[in-house]
């Protein structure tokens, strides 16, 4: 049995879960509020219109849904939210007094997690629902697992996929520059080789750490997406970029890590390719990438220990 100290450590973790619980009738809303305040953030919404702009708003871990209300019923509902690539992860419980077998078969069959009918017992109801919330726990560690680098810790190249699709719609919707490039350690195979992997592992979490402090300064992330290659990101700040860039190529030599076999520099350097642009309609990040690869190409058959950018000034104001 919990302690009281275990029983409030476990409602604070929880306390972290969110759910919209949707229904038309207010003393259902009362109750299933008194039933999971205490151990989850609650959302309230009387009807379906309601629920779906608080939904897009806030996100909710799980929904609680009632199935007959006035101008869009529950079922309906959770066909938009599964038809949205946005919602549709989003779990949702139906409690209804629509109690036969074809209502919970249709209910379930249209992607609810779970169907209880009204009168509830109140033990069900934070029974099923924990099950749900530990569900999402379970789901959301193992995609923040999918989505880290184990190495490094940085987030990885799947990641990068996801996030940059995001950041590229929202830069594009509010004419943002962005800076897009790709950073690669300077003979890092030849580092291996001498060096051995262990220490080549070690020097990777140091270099990864720095960098990563180094662009969230900038509002910025960085990614590991190959063995010693990382994809980053950045808000443009007027006439700063260059600035910015030779500042990360400092932040590595600082770290001072001794690399005897480079024929850039006694210690570990890093080269950088990046492109300045607002996102737009008439070019893609892939369009953009191959650029930063390319500049990084020359800046790799130059000097090393560099970084080399372009703008393109057809997409900046």
């Amino acid at each position: 049995m919990d302690t009281n100290q275990n029983l409030m450590q476990r409602r604070a973790a929880e306390k972290k879960y969110s759910i919209l619980c949707i229904d038309d009738e207010s003393a259902n809303l009362k109750v299933l509020s008194s039933l999971l305040k205490d151990d989850y953030r609650l959302i309230l919404a009387k009807s379906a219109a309601q629920g779906m702009t608080k939904t897009l708003e806030l996100m909710p871990d799980l929904i609680i849904l009632d199935v007959v209300m006035p101008q869009m019923s529950g079922f309906e509902m959770i066909e938009v939210l599964k038809n949205n690539p946005a919602t549709t992860h989003i779990p949702v419980i139906f409690i209804t007094g629509l109690q036969s077998v074809e209502n919970e078969e249709k209910g379930l069959l249209l992607g609810g997690c779970d169907y209880i009918h009204k009168p509830f017992h109140h033990s069900i109801i934070r029974a099923r629902v924990k099950n749900q919330i530990e569900i999402v726990r379970q789901r959301n560690l193992l995609e923040h697992i999918a989505n880290i680098d184990s190495l490094t810790e940085l987030n990885n190249r799947r990641k990068w996929v996801q996030d940059t699709d995001n950041i590229w719609l929202s830069s594009q919707l509010n004419n943002a520059q962005m800076v897009f490039g790709i950073l690669d350690i300077d003979h890092f195979k030849t580092y291996n080789d001498s060096y051995g992997h262990q220490q080549g592992d070690i020097a990777l979490r140091k270099i990864s750490h720095a960098l990563k402090r180094a662009m969230f300064e900038q509002q910025g992330k960085i990614y590991r997406c190959g063995g010693e290659e990382f994809y980053f990101y950045l808000p443009a700040a007027n006439n700063k970029t260059e600035q910015i860039l030779n500042h990360y190529i400092s932040v590595v030599n600082e770290l001072n890590i001794e690399h005897l076999h480079s024929r850039t520099a006694p210690r570990i350097t890093v080269s950088i390719g990046a492109v300045q642009l607002v996102p737009s309609t008439d070019i893609n990040l892939l369009m953009v990438m191959e650029q930063a690869d390319k500049l990084l190409y020359q800046v790799k058959r130059g000097s090393r220990n560099a970084a080399k950018y372009t703008a393109i000034p057809s997409l900046i104001n």
